[in-house]
Order: structure tokens, then C-alpha cells, then sequence
């Protein structure tokens, strides 16, 4: 059986306020990258051998790749899953957090993310199909309990069973959180490269500079970086330069791994890098 580390949702504090479109699933660190962070699986950092998604990884013969595959996934969609289920089943932030650790649990034990057919469209149609379906099976048990007090089960009207409509914010909504997720992936990649080729002062220059959350009048000036992480004024745009060359090809490698097949791939790299496609 595959696993992956799963946010505990039991160790922080539970808001019980509606989430609504637009309103930041969590306070994060967010600038000209658009990354934030959130509470979600944060085992491990790096991506499937490139040109292998998630899903095929998922049943590769190779025990270490499943895994990995799992947790990048699950790690991935957290973000968006919690985005939909809190804002299209109208659910508080921590019943959206419970149902999700609950569905992602779920998919991975009973397998349900390995009957994906690349053939037949993209894979996150097909998670959003299984996730309405979990969502609808749960709110009918918990309309049973409501009427039944757990102890029957009654017939629900057609209506109780339907999803709320969506709206485009929430389209829009959940779009973003995907975004952020990529991205969230791709610096905590960068990261780890940058701790294993010897360049960590570049990634933390890059972060500084173009990820911290500060308005463009209060972003440091080269000079004072190069005073802070003690390197020339001349070495500033070289680092800069090499770490968003390496952060754009975490991207990449984060984009391949997340999509179900190579039109879904394209198809994200135009919309989020509006370029072609290079091979991470």
C-alpha cells in the first residue's frame, strides 16, 4: 500500500470561519513568485526521474519512486483539494483540512489515483471527479446522521446531494492554489540544490530579492545584498541570474511531475510560464 505524509490537522489551531473566494487558505511568505507557505506533507523535496508523472510513478516497479510519487502529490494538491472542498461545499477551514487528509488517505490506500487514463484528459479533472464524489458520499453521511441520529438511514432529496454551484472565483480560486503549490515545490527543490551544489548563499539572495513579501520601494538594493551575504556588488546578478535559471527548471520539474500526460504538461507550462516547454 502507498502512503504519504499527510498535514496533521489536530496540531494547530482550528478556525471555524467559512473560507471565502479570494480569502489565503494561510498567512505565508508571498512576493514577486507568488509563493506561499502553507501546512501541508513536507517529507520530501525532489521530484520522480524526469519524464515520469506522479500517476505512473504510482505503481513503478521501483518502491522508492511510488513513494516519492505519493508524497509529491499529495503535497502538490493539498492546497487546491482544501480550496474546493472549503469554498464548493461551503465547509469551515478545519472540516476542509479534515476531509482532505481523509481523501487523500483514501486514494492512496484503495488506489484510486492508479485507475487515471492519460488517453482520456487531464488528471486533475480526474482528481476534482473523485473528489466531488468522496465529498458527496461524505456529506450524505452526514445528513444521515443529522436525520437518523446515526441510527437510520434516510432517503435525501436530489438536492441535498448536489454540490453548491461553482462560481468562477472559485475556479479562479482553486487555480491559484495550484499555482502556489508548484511553486512552493519548486523553491523547496531549489532549496535542496542549492544545499547540495554549494549555493545556498544563491538561493537565499534569490529568496531575499525575489520571493520575500515586500512592496518594490522596501526590496534591498544590491548593494545591500552584497553587503549582507558578504560577496561583491559585481557577484549579486550572477547568483541572481543562476537561481532563477534553477528556479524556473524547478518548475518545470515540478510541472512534469504533477501533470497526467504531455498535453496537460504543455498546456501548464503556456499558462504558467507563457513559453515553451522546455525539458526539465
Amino acid at each position: 500500500m502507498i502512503t504519504a505524509a499527510l498535514p496533521r490537522t489536530d496540531r494547530r489551531p482550528r478556525s471555524r470561519e467559512p473560507l471565502r473566494a479570494g480569502e489565503p487558505l494561510a498567512h505565508g511568505e508571498r512576493g514577486r513568485h507568488a509563493v506561499e507557505s502553507r501546512q501541508m506533507p513536507t517529507v520530501r523535496r525532489t521530484f520522480p526521474p524526469t519524464r515520469v508523472s506522479l500517476v505512473a510513478g504510482l505503481t513503478d516497479a521501483d518502491g522508492e519512486v511510488r513513494t516519492l510519487s505519493a508524497d509529491v502529490l499529495a503535497r502538490g494538491y493539498w492546497g487546491p483539494v482544501v480550496a474546493l472542498l472549503a469554498l464548493r461545499w461551503h465547509l469551515d477551514r478545519a472540516d476542509a483540512e479534515d476531509l482532505a487528509q481523509e481523501f487523500f488517505a483514501a486514494a492512496f490506500e484503495k488506489q484510486w489515483f492508479s485507475r487515471y487514463a492519460p488517453e482520456r484528459g487531464r488528471f486533475r479533472t480526474f482528481l476534482r471527479t473523485l473528489l466531488d464524489r468522496f465529498a458527496a458520499d461524505a456529506v450524505r453521511a452526514r445528513h444521515r446522521l443529522k436525520r437518523g441520529g446515526g441510527l437510520t438511514a434516510e432517503s435525501l432529496d436530489a438536492a441535498d446531494l448536489q454540490a453548491p454551484d461553482t462560481p468562477d472565483e472559485t475556479d479562479a480560486r482553486v487555480h491559484a492554489e495550484w499555482v502556489r503549490s508548484v511553486l512552493a515545490l519548486a523553491l523547496d527543490a531549489l532549496r535542496d540544490e542549492g544545499a547540495n551544489t554549494g549555493r545556498t548563499v544563491q538561493v537565499q539572495l534569490f529568496e531575499a530579492y525575489d520571493v520575500a513579501d515586500v512592496p518594490d520601494a522596501e526590496r534591498p538594493t544590491y548593494r545591500a545584498l552584497a553587503q549582507r551575504f558578504g560577496i561583491p556588488d559585481t557577484q549579486v546578478t550572477n547568483y541572481l541570474t543562476w537561481a532563477r535559471r534553477a528556479y524556473r527548471r524547478q518548475v518545470l520539474a515540478a510541472l512534469r511531475a504533477l501533470a497526467g500526460n504531455e498535453v496537460e504538461f504543455r498546456d501548464d507550462v503556456r499558462s504558467l510560464l507563457g513559453g515553451r516547454s522546455a525539458a526539465p
